[in-house]
């Protein structure tokens, strides 16, 4: 079976349990399967050119495709290393590299996308605004995914990544300016603040001025601002409880070995996002 160190340099089989592995997997697979419904409805209910669509329902189709491409990775990884255990498949290092390049990838241009969101809903709402997108949404897009396609393909060029006990993800190091804790840490930490404080401003001017928003989030009536503020703070929610986990775990790792069951737990808390996702879209929509 294939063995690697930690870098504490105690020994290591990488390899979950099926107790842990197998619920992993389904709860990863029912994300697929709620995000896949969500990408269906939107589909189904938004007439005419993709780019005609409002702007929060061209955010949630690349968010939703972000999940399904994301919670794929994940599952396929899973699955291989289920396999290694019984048919003595083994992750290669290269395969290693290309599971964490996936996995990485939608991960990091989920953060980019939501964060975005963010920003275009407080210039929205604050400055009547509507921030620039570019043709086929351009400047959203090649950001959201090129950035993190680039500063991955050169750390796998540089064999950076490595398997850990849960996953395929960068090289893990002690200390706060490495490149696992910029990459993952840092900015999921900075996603979590920004769009934390900007919703909250927007949740404070909408509930004190019960002013409609624009037509690119649904027309609502003063007397549905709090119902839309709720909503918004739900959005704020996942994604702290999504990407929260991570950022105490690479702190965690930047300092010393986290114990196995925070890892664990960080993998089932982002597993679940998918499902957090599609039941809140799912709400906004029938309301």
């Amino acid at each position: 079976m294939h063995r690697t160190k930690l870098i504490n340099d105690t020994d290591n089989v990488y390899s979950t349990p099926k107790e842990v592995g197998i619920p992993m997997i389904v709860i990863t697979f029912c994300s697929i399967v709620i995000s896949s419904i969500v990408l269906i409805v939107l589909l189904k209910t938004k007439k005419g050119n993709f780019f005609k669509w409002k702007v929060i329902d061209r955010f949630s189709g690349y968010t939703v495709i972000c999940d399904i491409l994301f919670y794929l990775s994940q599952t396929a990884y899973g699955t291989h290393d289920w396999l290694e255990r019984f048919l003595n498949i083994e992750i290669s290092k290269l395969e290693c590299t290309i599971y964490g390049v996936f996995i990485m990838e939608f991960q990091l241009s989920q953060v980019i996308l939501n964060t975005t969101t963010a920003i275009y809903a407080f210039n929205l709402v604050m400055r009547s605004r509507n921030m620039p997108l570019g043709k086929w949404d351009a400047y959203l897009l090649c950001p959201a995914f090129g950035i993190p396609l680039v500063l991955l393909t050169i750390a796998a060029f540089f064999d950076q990544f490595e398997r850990n006990p849960v996953s395929c993800l960068l090289k893990e190091e002690r200390g706060f300016l490495t490149s696992h804790f910029l990459q993952i840490g840092l900015l999921f930490l900075v996603s979590l603040v920004l769009i934390t404080a900007l919703y909250i401003i927007i949740m404070i001017y909408i509930i004190r001025q019960t002013t409609a928003m624009n037509a690119s989030f649904g027309q609502q009536s003063a007397v549905n601002a709090r119902r839309l503020a709720l909503k918004l703070s739900l959005y704020v929610l996942i994604h702290v409880i999504q990407f929260g986990a991570g950022v105490v775990e690479a702190v965690w790792i930047a300092i010393e070995e986290p114990p196995i069951g925070v890892r664990y737990a960080t993998v089932f808390i982002g597993a679940t996002g998918g499902m957090m996702n599609g039941a809140v879209y799912l709400r906004v929509y029938k309301n």
